[in-house]
């Protein structure tokens, strides 16, 4: 393990800062995000479905990946002011690295899993404006509140139960002066079908939390966030949606 990484372990140890019902569902997040994730073997194959040799078998990782990638760099195009200060958070291993990078002049990432930023560093170590790794939990963001002025959230908040969905929103709007990126997966009557079918074909759920885009809204709504933009990822082969989020002033 590198040493910036270690010590950016030990800096994540934060008391909490609210209590957290471990209920069913509660149960259920922990063990998709907080476990999972956290498999090397698992980081490895997340890493190779966009950024290894290209296969068959995942063709569509990789198109997806890239697609996300021209949606979040189209995004941040078109903040204005232009972002400063970025959280990449869960930061994966590196996906969007080099985009934030592109257009932030600080970006710092952050995960709840060590594998991923051990794969991530080669991802980010050289870009412009990179700050480092931090190791944490999104339910409990050990930064001050309005500590960056753009957080970017991909590919996290369809695997969130209802319970904590909303509380992670608002973690992360508390925490950003100005604009929150996120993705959510959004559930529609052709995308009930597709991922049925996909379930029917690999076995595998991909997005086990979708909502529909009211929910989404009311989401933004209740924590004072403006929707002001956002990019379809692929329909056909995905449920995900980028969603650019203002923060509303009092």
């Amino acid at each position: 393990m590198t040493e910036d990484l270690k010590m950016a372990q030990a800096a994540s140890r934060a008391p909490a800062t609210k209590p957290v019902n471990y209920d069913d569902e509660v149960a259920s997040y922990e063990l998709a995000t907080k476990q999972k994730y956290q498999d090397p073997g698992i980081a490895r194959r997340y890493l190779r479905g966009y950024a290894g040799r290209l296969k068959l078998s995942s063709l569509a990782s990789y198109i997806i990946a890239r697609r996300e990638q021209r949606c979040i760099a189209k995004a941040l195009e078109r903040c204005s002011p232009a972002p400063s200060r970025l959280l990449d958070v869960p930061c994966g291993t590196g996906k969007l690295a080099e985009v934030l990078s592109r257009h932030g002049r600080e970006v710092l990432a952050a995960d709840i899993s060590m594998e991923m930023m051990i794969l991530a560093k080669a991802a980010y170590e050289g870009q412009p404006g990179f700050r480092g790794f931090i190791r944490c939990d999104v339910t409990q963001l050990p930064f001050a509140d309005e500590s960056f002025d753009t957080v970017v959230c991909l590919r996290l908040i369809h695997l969130i139960p209802p319970s904590l969905r909303r509380d992670i929103i608002n973690e992360l709007a508390r925490i950003a002066s100005c604009r929150l990126i996120v993705s959510y997966g959004l559930t529609t009557r052709f995308q009930r079908i597709r991922l049925k079918l996909r379930k029917m074909i690999t076995g595998g759920i991909s997005a086990p939390h979708p909502v529909k885009f009211d929910v989404a809204r009311q989401d933004f709504e209740e924590v004072g966030l403006n929707l002001t933009d956002s990019f379809s990822i692929l329909p056909f082969l995905s449920c995900e949606r980028l969603f650019v989020l203002e923060k509303i002033k009092a």
